[in-house]
């Protein structure tokens, strides 16, 4: 009796679903996010195909030769639309229908990966960035040394008669197999777009440990990478751009890692890697230690998490004590000199003027609306982070990850620079991922007008800089 009055609930509730259009519920994953299709992987390789070929038409027109880096992402996509066409007619699935499990989820992100390297690498010069501090510091590494060949244009300290490259390492230790290879011919630019690519499949797999619908998931993962300052950083692939771009990458996987099985070592090893490559993000270690325990409810679990913190400090230490005799780093503060205060509180007004009111300069010189170099506010380039602000702060996940995101603002905004020579606020980027979580939360399934619109503006302004930083650069 009980049987049958189960089925009969089940049957009633999936007549109720048809008929209100509510069919969504039935097909999510153990994650809660609706599960891909083989029609939307098959839909983002052939995205990403249309892309490539406009580039190439558009560079043919102007008697231009087409770049590698597009041609290796249409390459790429070709394979995985003869990948998914296997699937489709021998695997004897519906294409149209969401398919649960590890199969497909990999095909999407390896799909989302294609779509925005094509993106990314048709949107850009693929010229290599001048200032490529992180290749010399991986040339130096293959050497066995940790100072670098610094030109006057390249940001240094010197110090015991040599050079040292101001950024984090961990750029520079990914860039190693192929400074080995080929040494000061390594593109840097194209390094930072596969990785910015990367980047944003890594943030696909992160929502997709969220109640969302495809929809939501796709408009979220878009606006993170062409409706964020991410997409310009990416293709300008300099010294400071690429070590934000290596950071958003290990925070976003963090955050998968959090959000999903949570397993405590390879946590601690990502959200330590992520602070090799800005470490600001060391000061958010005790939030996923915090957010940690409330998924495990146990210590010892916790314990586990130390060796991630630890080989990150220990590199840290190390390479400073090579280089500066100190356990710190010091290289900012000898490249700044002696009379220059790195932190105070004055500079507080001035980083917050720039983070939320610093607008474009407008003239009489086409296009009329100029970006500024000195940056521009965060509500002018990217305004859909204020759904950032839609969960419900009782909730105290959602309260840590607010939490998170500040405290890795808090250091730039007592800065002694607000990180000038940009388009947006660069300082603040690496705390984006955690701005994306709130943004997830506060979505109820699927994508609501407001969000689309919001989304959609912020787009058409970072693709107006973008645009205008290659044609006429940034104004004063």
């Amino acid at each position: 009796m009980r049987l049958t009055l189960r089925c009969a609930a089940v049957k009633h509730q999936r007549i109720v679903a048809i008929a209100t259009g509510r069919l969504e519920p039935l097909f999510r994953s153990r994650g809660g996010a609706q599960s891909p299709t083989i029609a939307f992987t098959q839909g983002c390789f052939l995205a990403a195909l249309a892309i490539v070929a406009i580039y190439g038409i558009v560079l043919t027109s102007n008697h231009q030769e087409t770049r590698w880096l597009p041609l290796c992402a249409g390459t790429i996509a070709l394979v995985g639309l003869a990948l998914t066409a296997t699937i489709d007619i021998f695997g004897g699935v519906d294409v149209y229908r969401p398919l649960p499990g590890i199969r497909a989820e990999a095909l999407a992100t390896f799909a989302v990966f294609t779509l925005f390297l094509a993106f990314y690498s048709s949107t850009a010069t693929l010229d290599p960035s001048p200032y490529n501090a992180h290749v010399r510091q991986a040339v130096a590494f293959v050497h066995g040394h940790t100072y670098i060949d610094a030109p006057n244009f390249i940001e240094h300290a010197s110090f015991g008669g040599h050079n040292y490259q101001l950024h984090p390492p961990l750029p520079a230790i990914l860039l190693m197999p192929f400074a080995a290879i080929w040494g000061m011919g390594v593109n840097q630019t194209a390094f930072s777009m596969v990785f910015g690519a990367l980047d944003i499949a890594l943030t696909w797999r992160m929502l997709g440990r969220f109640r969302l619908s495809i929809d939501a998931r796709m408009w979220l993962t878009v606006f993170f990478g062409a409706g964020t300052i991410l997409w310009y950083e990416t293709v300008i692939g300099s010294s400071w751009a690429l070590s934000m771009v290596v950071a958003i990458g290990f925070t976003v996987a963090a955050l998968d890692e959090l959000f999903g099985p949570a397993r405590p070592i390879p946590l601690g090893i990502l959200a330590g890697l992520a602070a090799l490559a800005r470490y600001d993000l060391a000061f958010d270690w005790p939030i996923y230690v915090i957010l940690e325990y409330r998924r495990r409810r146990a210590i010892k679990p916790l314990l586990r998490m130390i060796p991630g913190f630890a080989l990150a400090a220990a590199i840290y230490l190390f390479l400073n004590e090579v280089r500066y005799h100190s356990p710190f780093d010091r290289g900012v503060f000898l490249f700044a000199g002696p009379d220059t205060q790195l932190f105070g509180l004055r500079y507080l007004p001035g980083n917050i003027y720039t983070l939320l009111m610093v607008g474009p300069s407008l003239d009489g010189r086409f296009p009329y609306i100029h970006p500024r170099f000195v940056g521009q506010s965060i509500l002018l380039t990217s305004p859909a982070f204020v759904l950032a602000m839609r969960p419900s702060f009782k909730r105290i996940d959602a309260l840590l990850i607010l939490i998170a995101a500040i405290i890795a603002m808090t250091p730039s905004l007592f800065y002694f620079t607000n990180g000038f020579s940009q388009f947006g606020t660069r300082h603040y980027l690496h705390a984006f991922p955690f701005l994306l979580v709130l943004m997830a939360m506060g979505v109820r399934w699927r994508a609501d007008q407001l969000t689309k619109i919001l989304i959609g503006f912020s787009i058409i302004l970072i693709a107006y800089g973008v645009w205008h930083y290659s044609h006429y650069g940034l104004v004063p």
